[in-house]
């Protein structure tokens, strides 16, 4: 199954040059209450899901690991867009550090964090393919992060809920 969130190479590549030329990581709170700082160490306490139960359903997220790896990772976030993700190890999950490109931008009103994968010794501006969610809330010790998937016919919503 192919994540809806991966963008076209154009869409990407606009997307980055916006964010490295003119954004801050400050991300605009949806319910217009002010900016909060991303920039931090972000750790993923609960997924949840909409529009379809969790109970049996597995699915890979972020081209990686299925997304009960995902709880307990430790999200890295610096103000130059640098990052990191590191998975906990547990299970079948291979755990161990994710090297990221990230930024935030407004869509249509709708605050979006954007990030992109980066193989060890890689740029950010040779990776064409990448990852955008919508910050459905964030505050200053707390964010969800929202991402869409199309399946068997209909959207459902994966919910990341961090902390910090």
């Amino acid at each position: 199954m192919k994540n809806r969130e991966i963008l076209p190479v154009t869409a990407l590549m606009l997307g980055i040059l916006l964010i490295t030329a003119c954004s801050s990581s400050k991300v605009a709170a949806p319910d217009g209450s002010g900016k909060v700082n991303l920039a931090g160490t972000w750790t993923v306490s609960n997924i949840d899901f909409e529009g379809i139960s969790k109970t049996g359903f597995k699915v890979t997220v972020f081209d990686d690991a299925p997304y009960s790896c995902f709880v307990g990772s430790q999200w890295t976030l610096t103000g130059s867009g640098n990052g990191s993700y590191t998975i906990p190890a547990s299970g079948d999950c291979a755990s161990g550090e994710r090297t990221i490109f990230w930024g935030q931008q407004t869509e249509n009103g709708v605050p979006t964090f954007l990030f992109k994968k980066l193989p060890p010794g890689s740029k950010p501006s040779k990776i064409t393919d990448g990852f955008k969610l919508t910050v459905k809330s964030v505050n200053a010790n707390s964010l969800v992060l929202q991402d869409d998937i199309f399946f068997e016919g209909k959207t459902i919503y994966i919910n990341y809920h961090f902390t910090r």
